[in-house]
């Protein structure tokens, strides 16, 4: 399980690394931009949790995961 777990992450790296590269709507991402975009997504997480969506709350948290994922990127923490 855990290598499914490790090549799920490998994939999710290698397509931010994708849209970086060949998106220019990507490239120009900001923390700020990324802020305003996290708000949106935690209420709209909120949303899915206050109306007991499973299937929502899942697609929000994916979001939200990519977000913390794209804010690492941003800080290089990725390469440590």
């Amino acid at each position: 399980m855990e290598d499914k777990r490790l090549a799920a992450v490998g994939r999710l790296l290698d397509v931010m690394d994708e849209l970086r590269a060949k998106c220019p709507w990507d490239r120009e991402q900001t923390f700020e931009s990324l802020r305003n975009n996290t708000i949106e997504e935690t209420f709209e997480l909120t949303d899915a949790i206050t109306d007991g969506d499973m299937d929502g709350i899942r697609e929000e948290l994916g979001d939200l995961l990519f977000a913390a994922v794209k804010a690492g990127r941003f800080l290089g923490l990725d390469s440590e």
